[in-house]
């Protein structure tokens, strides 16, 4: 991978998103059909794949009081514009969503699961007074492959556009994480300035979460607590902690404000942006240094996330973006590249075997759990401390380490995903 190449993933993969992922997802295709086709939706269907359903059924939609995949599309309908935006929900206005509110209670919206499909998968079907439209979303969120409209193509994806994630991801995965790391060395600042509006973006959302009364209360109880002493000692430990927290529960609790997201996903970029950037400010170093840093976490979160993929039982933002967090906490704690190795090592031994059961407040405890421990097995790394290569699914290599997890989810627990969403399933 060249620097230009590594840049223009960056640029791709680290985008601002308005809520979860999986709701904007079947709201741009929602939308997307419905611009196609015109007039007034009178009915949607929904096909989405079980993954995207897991994870789309129990978040809060952004900026609207609710959740579920047929609340958003039929808010992506009402909306009704072609551009695959993932801050569609900025669109949402008060008569939007009381069309969109009437819509789903006379039950015009269906939801189906496709089994036959994986990773992120949504077809909708809106038809009003003028025909049928169908939109097809796969690959990643906002990537369109086709619409449809009564029956005659009306848009579909070049062949270079279609590969070209798909060619990124592959020159990636071809890659070390040692290289990886020389790729972000490498960069200026003003090459890598654009991410600090990550930063920014995501605490925003943190400051949200400690302000006002959303989800559980998980960041703001922490940060309560702070206050006295009970638990936390007062350090950057527990500033992390907190934060992370707080942003993610805002985010999943429908809050207006958008994050930035890291290899597709706006919980990854909270998990990735927000602990390098307070290490960072905390230890003093360069806007260069901490630039590097965050853009190695991007691109450390991608190599793992591509190939753990979008369809694992796992808990992503565990395993991928706490696990980046933690490589690049260690560099910048003055590590080398075999105490970055010793870090992913740590974290494969610790925290795999983290479920996904949906995207919902709760993750916010879930973040909590993998923040301490990327911030934990930075600490020892970067004193030369890591477990034993013997020991369970550890590896000598970083890389095969990220194999072996990606083993875990993809082959060692086939049947999990079905039994948590039946088990979810049977609660509704």
């Amino acid at each position: 991978m060249t620097k230009e190449e590594m840049l223009q993933l960056l640029h791709v993969s680290v985008a601002p998103s308005l809520g979860c992922t999986e709701t904007v997802c079947a709201a741009i295709a929602a939308s997307a059909a419905a611009a196609a086709v015109g007039g007034t939706p009178q009915f949607i269907a929904l096909a989405v794949s079980r993954r995207l359903y897991k994870n789309g059924m129990s978040a809060k939609i952004a900026g609207f009081h609710g959740n579920g995949l047929d609340y958003a599309a039929a808010l992506g309908a009402y909306i009704s514009e072609a551009s695959p935006d993932l801050e569609i929900m900025n669109k949402i206005t008060p008569d939007i969503a009381a069309q969109a509110r009437q819509f789903v209670s006379q039950g015009s919206c269906t939801v189906t699961i496709q089994d036959d499909v994986q990773g992120v998968y949504v077809r909708a079907s809106v038809q009003t007074e003028l025909g049928t439209a169908v939109c097809l979303i796969e690959g990643y969120h906002a990537n369109i492959r086709w619409i449809q409209v009564n029956g005659s193509i009306v848009f579909q994806q070049t062949e270079e556009d279609a590969s070209f994630i798909t060619d990124k991801i592959h020159i990636l995965q071809a890659c070390t994480i040692t290289e990886l790391r020389q790729l972000a060395a490498s960069a200026s600042e003003e090459e890598l300035h654009f991410l600090l509006k990550g930063h920014q973006m995501n605490e925003r959302l943190a400051g949200y979460g400690l302000t006002m009364p959303v989800g559980s209360g998980i960041g703001h109880a922490l940060f309560e607590n702070s206050k006295k002493g009970v638990i936390f000692q007062k350090g950057l430990m527990e500033t992390i902690v907190i934060r992370v927290a707080a942003a993610m529960e805002a985010r999943l609790d429908g809050c207006p404000y958008t994050a930035m997201s890291s290899a597709g996903s706006g919980a990854k970029g909270i998990a990735v942006i927000l602990p390098i950037m307070e290490v960072a400010l905390s230890l003093g170093v360069s806007r260069r240094q901490a630039l590097q840093a965050v853009a190695f976490g991007h691109l450390v979160n991608a190599y793992i996330s591509s190939f753990i993929g979008k369809r694992t039982v796992l808990c992503s933002c565990a395993l991928a973006a706490s696990t980046a967090a933690s490589a690049a906490i260690t560099w910048l704690l003055g590590g080398g590249d075999r105490e970055i190795a010793y870090a992913i090592r740590n974290m494969t031994g610790s925290i795999t075997g983290m479920i996904c059961d949906g995207g919902k407040t709760g993750c916010a405890l879930k973040i909590v759990v993998s923040t301490s421990a990327a911030l934990s097995n930075a600490v020892l790394a970067s004193q030369g401390v890591s477990i034993s290569v013997d020991d369970g699914i550890c590896a000598e290599t970083p890389e095969q380490c990220i194999r072996n997890m990606s083993e875990v989810g993809q082959q060692g627990m086939v049947n999990t995903d079905k039994t948590i969403l039946d088990i979810i399933m049977s609660k509704k």
